[in-house]
């Protein structure tokens, strides 16, 4: 065999990349990935969103294409953006936790952040507010005659006061209802830690991973509306997106089979194309 027929048949042989399997999962799978996200992204869009996060998180490339995609599909179905696309924080897609511990392979982990959270409690028609109290505040926090959470704020704000981590006092959160009603609660910094050490993704070394150590406070927002969704009137949608957060979702009925050890020049371009958004965030490195 010449050693051009020999270049030809490794070529043939190579495996798909991750960016070139998501390809062939959009593509095969699409009639049924479009019923699950509702229309809210067209094939092109939400494999590009896939492939600019991956080209920001690379890890992600060392998930399943399928919990990866997974992940992007939920976030789809919800209407909610994922942070490495546009920076506001309602979901990230990380490559935590999960693990499928019949074959080994990592996935990928869907995570709802609070801002995603306050959406989802829109579509419900109820608007919350969650704020972080720090130990320079001076607020005060009282039971109300109905033994209902109130904050009591200073004639004067603070303005030096330190706003930092370990200066973090209690969450708090109020809730106006759609009937008139009024919902509020808050946890503590000891019930956050605690909440953190139980639930929290940890590492090979046991150690607290993800969110929880890179953005403690917006975690800690996030608990506490997360944990109104008991009390409030929120829609089945908003129910099931509580019930999916931090978990790699199954989507395994939906994906036709799919060929994996063939490559093509589609699927090279696919490698080497930027995204609008990955062009941006190079030009501003």
């Amino acid at each position: 065999m010449g050693a051009i027929a020999q270049q030809a048949q490794g070529q043939q042989l190579q495996p798909l990349n991750p960016k070139g399997k998501l390809k062939q999962l959009v593509e095969h799978s699409w009639p049924q990935i479009a019923r699950v996200i509702g229309g809210n992204l067209d094939s092109e869009a939400l494999l590009q969103m896939c492939i600019s996060s991956i080209n920001r998180t690379p890890a992600l490339a060392d998930c399943t294409p399928v919990s990866v995609l997974s992940c992007f599909m939920q976030c789809a179905a919800l209407g909610l953006r994922p942070s490495d696309v546009d920076g506001l924080g309602q979901a990230y897609i990380l490559p935590y936790g999960n693990k499928n511990y019949a074959t080994g392979e990592k996935q990928a982990t869907f995570v709802i952040g609070y801002k995603g959270m306050l959406k989802l409690l829109e579509n419900s028609g109820i608007y919350a507010q969650p704020r972080a109290v720090y130990e320079d505040d001076n607020i005060k926090l009282k039971l109300d005659e109905n033994g209902v959470p109130t904050i009591e704020c200073p004639d004067e704000v603070n303005v030096d006061a330190d706003h930092s981590e370990d200066k973090l006092k209690f969450v708090y959160l109020s809730v106006q209802l759609p009937n008139g009603g009024r919902y509020a609660d808050y946890m503590s910094k000891r019930d956050l830690l605690e909440y953190r050490e139980k639930y929290a993704p940890r590492n090979r070394s046991r150690q607290i991973t993800g969110p929880w150590v890179k953005n403690f406070v917006e975690m800690a927002k996030k608990t506490i509306i997360r944990r109104s969704f008991k009390y409030l009137p929120v829609n089945i949608e908003a129910k099931k997106a509580a019930s999916v957060d931090e978990t790699t979702p199954d989507y395994s009925d939906v994906f036709q089979p799919v060929i994996t050890d063939s490559t093509d020049d589609v699927t090279a371009e696919v490698m080497d194309t930027d995204t609008e958004a990955d062009s941006e965030a190079k030009d501003g490195e």
